[in-house]
């Protein structure tokens, strides 16, 4: 259920409304479509929809899986849909998920990770956490992490996929734009560097087992057909959707930001630049 209260609209675009949220992505229809098409890049790039090995836990009948960070529901509404017999809940601060046409097997809980889950101990079966990089600030990673796996079961799983938002092998004005974010994560107090430092976080917190760290990389340029496209879309809207708050870093025009953003997209098409994506999973200690 929306409320007025639960957003705020700078620019003509629709933000989340939660003061202590560092999080700078609008949450409107246009950003939706991005997520969407974001999570089906993903898909594709993975070649499925998670890592860890929990396709018995899926298929058993009453499984709870939590999705963290949910967004506009795409992962979640998925994979409801592939494994009918779990009862999947979508956690985030906004309530920006289709109520209308939701899967009978998920609900949503609108919360803050960061104030802690409204869940008991041991409540789920696989949890699973996707790009949360530009919210989670640099220090609150391992306090997430122990609440991830407070509200985890013995034997179930953790999945964590982050990304590194600042792209590699850049042209020279996708370099600038790019600087620009990271400048911006900074100021935010966040930490760019998390897909490489979340196995050792995982290896910190001392019941977990099993640790697993996959590498991947979302590839840009000539030679990537219809994935690069894809992929260079996605990077067109996500950081145009910043603008607002890139203008502040850059000190540019708005007029300026535009004409370097067609650049961003004929850059992305000739040099083989590439995103790092990393998935992290392991087992809670303990007999399920």
């Amino acid at each position: 259920m929306q409320e007025d209260s639960d957003f705020k609209y700078i620019n003509g675009r629709r933000y989340h409304n939660v003061e202590s949220v560092k999080y700078p992505l609008p949450n409107d229809e246009e950003e939706l479509d991005r997520l969407h098409l974001q999570h089906f890049l993903l898909r594709y790039v993975w070649q499925r929809n998670f890592s860890a090995p929990v396709k018995h836990i899926l298929n058993r009948n009453g499984s709870k899986v939590l999705d963290v960070g949910c967004g506009a529901g795409s992962w979640m509404f998925e994979m409801a849909s592939d494994y009918p017999n779990t009862q999947i809940t979508g956690l985030d601060i906004s309530p920006i998920q289709p109520s209308e046409i939701k899967p009978r097997n998920v609900n949503f809980v609108k919360a803050n990770v960061l104030n802690g889950l409204p869940f008991e101990n041991n409540t789920f079966d696989y949890i699973f956490q996707r790009f949360l990089v530009s919210a989670i600030p640099k220090d609150s990673w391992l306090d997430v992490i122990n609440e991830l796996t407070r509200v985890l079961k013995p034997g179930g799983y953790l999945e964590l996929v982050e990304i590194n938002p600042i792209i590699f092998q850049l042209g020279p004005v996708s370099s600038q734009l790019f600087t620009a974010v990271e400048k911006m994560h900074q100021l935010r107090d966040l930490d760019i560097r998390i897909p490489y430092k979340l196995r050792s976080y995982f290896e910190q917190h001392g019941n977990l087992e099993n640790i697993t760290e996959e590498k991947n990389r979302i590839p840009y340029g000539p030679e990537t057909g219809k994935l690069g496209q894809a992929a260079i879309e996605n990077v067109r809207l996500g950081v145009s959707h910043l603008k607002t708050y890139l203008l502040e870093t850059t000190k540019i025009s708005s007029e300026e930001f535009d004409n370097n953003m067609v650049v961003l997209v004929k850059e992305l098409n000739e040099f083989d630049s590439y995103h790092d994506i990393c998935c992290v999973y392991a087992r809670k200690k303990g007999n399920y």
